[in-house]
């Protein structure tokens, strides 16, 4: 924080103009999206949408009139969230009436703006001059954020460019505004800067030592390598594939390394400093998984502020209570919400290769859907198979990836079908029901402990220096028959899985991709800190 009393590109009657803006913008828009609705809800939005009398006023200097028309757009916003609430719980997510996703983010961003009105100075405290923490001070920041996420989280890929990109400027200027002043006074901002400072002590998201730990307790479980290709370009990748298409009734997966090493994200993405200051100082929220994997009992989904999860995350492999549930971001378009990390990405110009323009030339190009996952060292994700070719990228951290070909009888993969969650079915034929941790046995699989190795950069030192003696310990082998007992009892369940063959994998490195088929069945593991980009086309 630079505790400057005026920001030096932007001004507070600048900040203060967004609001209209992105109300002007929603209006016009809104005919456009909401023509197929009942023209009660279309009056309703242009209620919500309307411009408080009292924009550059604080409540206290409010005239009566002014309160009415206020609590009118309140409530206007109010019935349109739970109108558009109703909707969304009413279908399955991919089936949600357009207009009615249009409506929910506009409500929620509308919401966001009436929080300002609502929580200003009068207007004879907003000038150029003013200090940026008498301002700021006022505003609801995280109340703010939460609404707007809330809108980009749930519209997606809907929510119009033009209305993203200016939501995303005033965020933005709110976080200029933030760094260049004073706003330390209230216990919650207070609370705030701790976490910023806590998490600015931490130098890097993956430390370099577990290039060590990947060396030594890892790869040596690796089975069947997934070929390579080195730095790949468009020739290259069209002659391996029109090599092996010939040979094989589908594509084969390709571990591409050194994909991402000119990509601006391999530079930046392991510094919690760049990660803080791309979202709003660790405020903007985002959809979290919490559990094992999405197959656990336990499992659960949840918002958390970015902040409080990139905390969690550095200091997970270092908190001695390791039944903590893990917090992973995972399958989610982080790129398209946060707009800065977009930028930092190139899409893969094998993405756009010939060989992919030939395997269906009848229908219209696919739209590259692009996902982020982020979390800990151990955050899984089970076997299971996309209805897409996939090209998932290593940008920070290691990932172990495993690979059953498309064409294995699919009895032998044991699907595992319908299933009803809270009363709805849910078709889970994409995932397995075997677990690989509990039938396979290694370092990768959790088996670290028996083994005696190191699997983060807290205890390579300790594990490193153990005796000898230590590697014939009783303890230990009477460990490792209960263990493998276990594991042996488990895969009897699943005879007919290939536990010991028939698959490829790999280890990614940062800057790497593995080429995933589509119909290819797939298990993904993180092997310390991770951030990963994947493009679905």
């Amino acid at each position: 924080m630079s505790g400057s009393s005026t920001p030096s590109h932007n001004s507070v009657t600048d900040l203060r103009s967004f609001p209209e803006k992105i109300r002007e913008e929603i209006r016009r828009w809104g005919p456009k999206h909401l023509s197929a609705l009942p023209k009660s809800i279309s009056s309703l939005h242009a209620e919500a949408a309307r411009s408080p009398p009292s924009i550059v006023s604080s409540p206290t200097s409010q005239t009566d009139q002014d309160k009415v028309i206020i609590s009118r757009i309140r409530t206007a916003i109010i019935a349109l969230r739970g109108l558009c609430q109703t909707k969304i719980n009413a279908y399955p997510f991919s089936s949600v009436p357009l207009p009615f996703l249009h409506l929910h983010t506009h409500s929620w961003i509308l919401s966001a703006l009436l929080r300002i009105c609502t929580s200003t100075h009068d207007d004879t405290n907003v000038k150029d001059s003013c200090r940026w923490s008498d301002y700021m001070v006022t505003i609801p920041l995280d109340a703010i954020i939460f609404d707007i996420d809330t809108a980009f989280i749930i519209g997606g890929s809907s929510v119009p460019l033009r209305l993203r990109r200016l939501v995303n400027e005033f965020l933005e200027a709110l976080y200029t505004a933030e760094e260049e002043s004073d706003v330390d006074s209230s216990d919650d901002n207070s609370t705030h800067q701790l976490l910023v400072s806590s998490i600015k002590r931490f130098s890097c998201f993956c430390p370099p030592q577990y290039k060590q730990l990947i060396d030594s307790t890892y790869c040596p479980s690796l089975h069947a390598t997934i070929p390579t290709l080195a730095s790949p370009t468009i020739t290259s990748f069209d002659a391996y594939m029109d090599q092996s298409s010939p040979r094989h009734t589908s594509l084969q997966p390709l571990h591409l390394t050194g994909l991402a090493a000119d990509w601006p994200a391999f530079k930046k993405w392991n510094s919690p400093s760049y990660l803080l200051s791309v979202t709003n100082n660790g405020r903007r929220v985002v959809p979290v998984e919490i559990g094992t994997s999405y197959v656990s009992d336990c499992w659960t989904q949840g918002f958390r502020k970015f902040g409080l999860l990139l905390l969690d995350w550095l200091q997970h492999e270092s908190k001695p209570d390791s039944s903590s549930p893990t917090v992973y971001l995972a399958q989610h378009d982080l790129l398209l919400q946060v707009d800065p990390l977009r930028a930092d990405v190139l899409i893969p110009d094998l993405i756009h290769s010939a060989t992919f323009a030939r395997r269906d030339t009848s229908s219209a190009p696919k739209m590259t859907l692009l996902n982020a996952w982020v979390g800990p060292a151990g955050t899984i994700s089970p076997l299971h198979t996309d209805p897409h070719d996939n090209i998932l990228v290593q940008v920070v951290g290691y990932k172990y990836v495993r690979l059953y070909p498309a064409a294995t009888s699919k009895a032998k993969m044991y699907p595992r079908g319908i299933e009803n969650e809270i009363g709805i079915d849910v078709d889970m034929g994409n995932t397995s029901e075997v677990e690989l941790e509990r039938g396979c046995f290694g370092a990768i699989f959790g088996d670290a402990d028996v083994l005696r190795l190191a699997t983060s950069v807290s205890d390579i030192k300790g594990k490193h220096n153990e005796n000898e003696e230590n590697e014939i310990d009783g303890d230990k082998l009477s460990l490792l028959r209960e263990r493998m007992l276990d594991k042996k009892k488990y895969r009897d369940q699943y005879e007919e899985f290939g536990w010991d063959g028939g698959f490829v994998d790999c280890i990614l490195e940062p800057g790497d991709g593995v080429f995933i088929p589509t119909g290819w069945w797939h298990y993904v593991k993180s092997l310390s800190p991770s951030f990963s980009v994947s493009f679905w086309f």
